[in-house]
């Protein structure tokens, strides 16, 4: 039972590819709804895959790893492609200031387990990672419906917007209360 979770977990990423596909046929209506609707189907795996571990009880070491490697991959390629694609919905500032982001808090956390430390993700990483999931959903549906177009891109530059505040928030906090790491002797490491 313990495949079930990081099996749906794997999913998503699978669905990446088809997602990417799909925005690159592009000009149609269709493709963008059939990327929506994959986009959907990779945000229900997100919450079963979760689910699926704690209800079977088989959360595992690689799933607690591979979980949020993929999150975090799903959100930034797709965000990435869709500023490719169309830098009228996501603008590169954004993006970059985003990535930015991500190397700066992954650098800081890799350093962590040198220190013996193991650092937890908050509640405002989290609520990022949520907006701009929100962000993709909403330009996708946008670039789909052009009836609805203009109120779907205010939200989605709002939402990229909420993502950027509570990052670079998540990223201080984060910071502020491990600012003793620096300092901190590296644990002694087993070398293979």
């Amino acid at each position: 039972m313990r495949w079930i979770p990081n099996s749906l977990t794997a999913a998503r990423l699978v669905l990446l590819l088809p997602i990417m596909y799909l925005l690159g046929r592009g000009q149609d209506g269709a493709a963008y709804w059939a990327a929506f609707g994959l986009f959907l189907a990779a945000g229900a795996t997100d919450f079963l895959d979760g689910w699926a571990a704690r209800r079977l009880g088989c959360a595992s070491n690689i799933g607690i790893f591979f979980d949020p490697l993929v999150d975090k991959i799903f959100a930034n390629v797709l965000l990435v492609d869709l500023m490719v694609r169309h830098p009228d919905w996501i603008p590169p500032w954004i993006i970059l200031l985003l990535l930015a982001r991500e190397f700066a808090v992954q650098g800081f956390r890799s350093m962590a387990p040198c220190k013996g430390v193991v650092l937890r993700t908050g509640m405002p990483n989290k609520l990022k990672l949520v907006f701009q999931l929100l962000a993709t959903g909403t330009a996708l549906a946008g670039l789909g419906w052009a009836a609805a177009a203009r109120p779907l891109l205010v939200a989605t530059w709002l939402l990229l917007g909420l993502s950027l505040a509570f990052g670079y928030y998540s990223m201080a906090q984060l910071f502020w209360r491990n600012r003793d790491l620096w300092a901190r002797p590296a644990v002694r490491m087993e070398i293979r």
